[in-house]
Order: structure tokens, then sequence, then C-alpha cells
């Protein structure tokens, strides 16, 4: 299975109600970077459970994610 259609966050990044679509082809690329982040994760350690954990934790709290994303690319630019 893959990581989109575990994750509903991937189905449709913007929020069920954003009102926009979200093309294929960026889906593609939404997944190529989560599958990195989850093979990234695992070889630091975390097991699967606890990366699917984060993954959840992640997906409940987008707005929080958003911030703290935001945040660090302005810290390091």
């Amino acid at each position: 299975m893959s990581l989109a259609a575990r994750y509903s966050v991937c189905q449709n990044p913007l929020g069920q109600n954003s009102g926009l679509a979200v093309s294929d082809d960026r889906l593609d690329i939404a997944e190529a970077v989560l599958a990195g982040a989850w093979r990234t994760l695992r070889a630091a350690g975390f097991g699967e459970a606890e990366v699917q954990a984060l993954f959840d934790q992640i997906a409940d709290r987008p707005e929080d994610l958003a911030r703290r994303l935001r945040k660090m690319a302005n810290a390091g630019g």
C-alpha cells in the first residue's frame, strides 16, 4: 500500500473543504517526499509504528507543521 493510500492527508493535502484540486503529478511528488521521509526515519532507528504515529500526529495538526517548517526555513536562509 502506498503512503498516499495510508494517509488521507495525501489524498487532498489542502484539506477536504479547500475546494482546490491537486494534480496527479503534484500528488506523485508529495508521495515521493513522504516516502523519503519514511525511509529516513526508519534508517534513523524509528520503528514502523513510531513513524506511522508521527505521520498521524502531523496529519492531525497540519497548521502546526506548516508553522514549524516556515520557522525552520526562515532560520536557515
